[in-house]
């Protein structure tokens, strides 16, 4: 068996995947695999990818005949992995030289379900270290004690898959292994639930060798459309999660909370959305609000900021007041 599968999503990426299949080359080994998967591009990347693709040791390209979404594309390059251990890079973003090889040896001396780093934001010509969240280095830890607490920044609030390397065959064990589809943005929050909610152990290292790209004008969270609502839905599919768990209840509150500060987030840039956009997320994420336990959307309210408060009560208020109607 290969040691590593490293699923690398492609769509219209023409500028930059150059710099990825490059940093591919620079951590290629005999027991890795590289499993290039292109969405559908309709930039020229499908072109460059057919050039260099061929050149990379260990590397095969998947061409998607349509644009299929990000979720769809990582579980079609999990599909066809053979690797021990997997992870992700997106077409954008590039591994520093000898990086993979780092990761693994991590991954192969904690005997963890799943590892997470930190990364390297880049914003055009600068750099800035982002660490992992606030927990033991290099040690097992359980996964399901370190989503909360409410009021502080956890891994629920770093859901960044490409930070970090996983043990497929116990994520498939646990049927924790693939993306849900109806999901174009916010994939990685539910799925990281699922791992921290299923699975038995994960650890946490200071490698910052992934470099990531924060300045992408073509970035899906870049979209004004609806596709920056499926935050929503994707905590929809928290909950049902959180539901089905003996300490369900107690975790939803972070669930929660996170939820609300992301539905202000989403209210103070709505002007930057199209006016259909602004509309469905004010009526979906009213919504939620009202449809999720209000013993826990009160308790949540009860504990942030009073600015964040009146914005989340004008919001419920209105969606009352227009069912009413």
């Amino acid at each position: 068996m290969l040691t590593l599968s490293v699923i690398v999503a492609m769509c219209d990426v023409r500028d930059y995947c150059r710099t990825a299949l490059k940093s591919l080359v620079l951590n290629a080994r005999e027991d890795f695999e590289f499993i290039v998967v292109d969405d559908g591009s309709t930039d020229g990347t499908s072109e460059i990818l057919r050039e260099m693709v061929p050149r990379i040791p260990g590397a095969v390209l998947i061409s998607n005949q349509r644009n299929l979404g990000i979720s769809a594309t990582r579980n079609i390059g999990l599909a066809a992995a053979r690797g021990r251990f997997f992870t992700f890079l997106d077409g954008d973003d590039w591994y520093a030289p000898g990086y993979l090889a780092q990761l693994v040896g991590w991954m192969g001396q904690s005997g963890v379900d799943f590892l997470r780093t930190g990364h390297v934001r880049v914003y055009g010509r600068k750099r800035k270290i982002v660490m992992a969240p606030l927990a033991p280095r290099a040690l097992p830890l359980n996964p399901v004690d370190w989503i909360g607490p409410v009021d502080a920044s956890t891994f629920m609030d770093y859901p960044q898959s490409w930070a970090g390397i996983y043990d497929r065959r116990r994520l498939l064990d646990v049927d924790a292994l693939h993306f849900d589809e109806s999901l174009r943005t916010a994939e990685d929050r539910p799925w990281f639930y699922k791992l921290h909610l299923r699975t038995e152990s994960f650890g946490v290292v200071d490698l910052h060798g992934i470099f990531y790209r924060r300045d992408v004008s073509t970035s899906l969270t870049k979209a004004p459309d609806e596709r920056q609502l499926d935050f929503l839905p994707a905590f929809r599919l928290i909950f049902q999660e959180l539901a089905h768990h003996p300490r369900g209840y107690e975790l939803s509150f972070k669930a929660m909370r996170t939820l609300c500060a992301l539905i202000v987030i989403h209210l103070d840039r709505a002007e930057s959305y199209e006016e259909a956009t602004r509309q469905l997320l004010r009526e979906r994420g009213a919504g939620i609000l009202w449809e999720l336990p209000q013993d826990v959307v009160e308790g949540t309210l009860a504990g942030m900021d009073s600015g964040r408060v009146n914005k989340l009560r004008a919001l419920m208020a209105r969606h009352q007041g227009a069912a009413a109607r």
